[in-house]
């Protein structure tokens, strides 16, 4: 079995794209040869990466963006000439695409799907929208987009509302019946058949993490390591870019400040920021930056006692699952599918988004309960190791695929 693993770009193009890279390596690791097409990468080539634009990167970028500005995002496949050229497509048994906003065409899995069985994780919700990851109150998505209240923003990028012309492309690509759609939460596969573009029961493929990078540490070692305090109780704030507004900072912050008596050390990961450092005047801050080496990562989340996580829209943060992993439990709000991570008061606390009472109380709780913290730790490193392993997130990827190419290969009876 040879399979194309298909994402915007590597683990430097966010959470999706990490997943993609992530699947391709155990695949890999464990004997299926499996090659990772991509649009770009931030870190160095390897034998197994391969350009979706060929040496075409440049005007093809340039192409993307211009249909991007005039309302018409992913709307012509450009990568499809790599992809076939001397048949190259045809090499692999099954694609599996991940994320391709404002880099590849859902007329890219279509034509596909016609020789080939596709396979298409839904990390965010453009799938079944005009072309918004998240489209927060909005619910035009459940009957057609238009009036769309995200334009200008990326990725949509343009004033101009074409998004049910979009919307109305997706649901012919799920209407084909030839794409198989799977999603990492339970909350994702919910919201993506309230859209109505969806007919076959969903499959949920959690992701996984790399457990034996993402465990639990001694925390006076890694705090020594880093340069932290080795008896206070430290609160984790973590996001690629701390400011990203559907990250929502700004409530942790104030969660935080709500407890300042408590005399919280707060530990930073994440792109630093001087209005994040003017909000927490007074208190004890240590700001790593952004952290890209998994190992240091592991480290600092290992060292914290708590992850105050407020994303406004998420679907399976890998941040959680890696904070469990390393013994770190999580207060938090519930949204998307991170209660379906988090067990209430078992392996951590959340409340409902805009509950800022209840947050800084849960927040405050945790401080203030060493016992209580060491039990959701060790009940979400048991989670973790359960439901997240990498053996598990291939397996079952692996009992996928072999069922569609045996599906694909069985001889189909006549009519009659």
């Amino acid at each position: 079995m040879k399979i194309a693993i298909i994402s915007k770009a590597d683990q430097f193009g966010g959470g999706a794209s990490r997943v993609a890279s992530d699947l391709a390596a155990v695949l890999n690791a464990a004997g299926h040869p499996t090659d990772h097409w991509l649009s770009w990468a931030g870190s160095p080539w390897t034998p197994r990466m391969r350009s979706l634009y060929g040496p075409f990167q440049l005007p093809v970028r340039a192409a993307n963006l211009a249909m991007r500005r005039i309302g018409f995002p992913e709307l012509i496949p450009f990568e499809l000439v790599a992809l076939l050229h001397r048949g190259r497509a045809w090499e692999y048994d099954l694609l599996h695409f991940h994320d391709i906003s404002s880099a590849i065409s859902p007329q890219t899995l279509l034509w596909l799907s016609r020789r080939r069985p596709v396979v298409w994780t839904i990390h965010d919700c453009s799938p079944f929208t005009g072309g918004c990851l998240y489209p927060g109150s909005c619910t035009r998505f459940t009957s057609r987009c238009g009036g769309c209240p995200q334009l200008g923003g990326w990725p949509i990028d343009s004033w101009l509302d074409f998004t049910g012309f979009q919307q109305n492309n997706k649901r012919r690509l799920a209407a084909s019946g030839r794409i198989h759609y799977s999603w990492p939460s339970a909350w994702m596969a919910s919201t993506g058949y309230s859209s109505g573009m969806f007919s076959t029961p969903p499959e949920v493929i959690p992701y996984g993490i790399d457990l034996e990078i993402f465990h639990p540490h001694d925390k006076k070692a890694a705090r020594s390591r880093l340069g932290l305090p080795s008896e206070r109780t430290i609160v984790l704030l973590s996001a690629g870019s701390l400011m990203d507004l559907r990250k929502g900072v700004r409530f942790a912050l104030d969660a935080i400040q709500a407890n300042r008596a408590l005399n919280p050390f707060v530990l930073l990961v994440g792109s630093p920021n001087p209005e994040i450092r003017e909000q927490l005047s007074g208190l004890d801050v240590h700001e790593a930056g952004y952290v890209g080496d998994p190992r240091t990562l592991a480290s600092h989340y290992a060292a914290a006692d708590v992850f105050l996580f407020t994303s406004l829209a998420d679907n399976l943060p890998l941040t959680v699952l890696e904070t469990m992993a390393s013994g770190t439990p999580m207060v938090g709000y519930q949204t998307g599918g991170i209660p379906e991570m988090v067990i209430q008061d078992e392996t951590g606390f959340l409340v409902p988004q805009g509950d800022d009472k209840g947050l800084a109380d849960a927040l405050a709780r945790a401080i203030l309960n060493p016992d209580l913290r060491q039990r959701w730790a060790a009940n979400g490193i048991e989670r973790a190791r359960r439901q997240y392993s990498y053996e598990l997130f291939r397996g079952k990827h692996l009992a996928l695929y072999e069922r569609l190419i045996a599906a694909r290969r069985s001889p189909v009876a006549p009519a009659g």
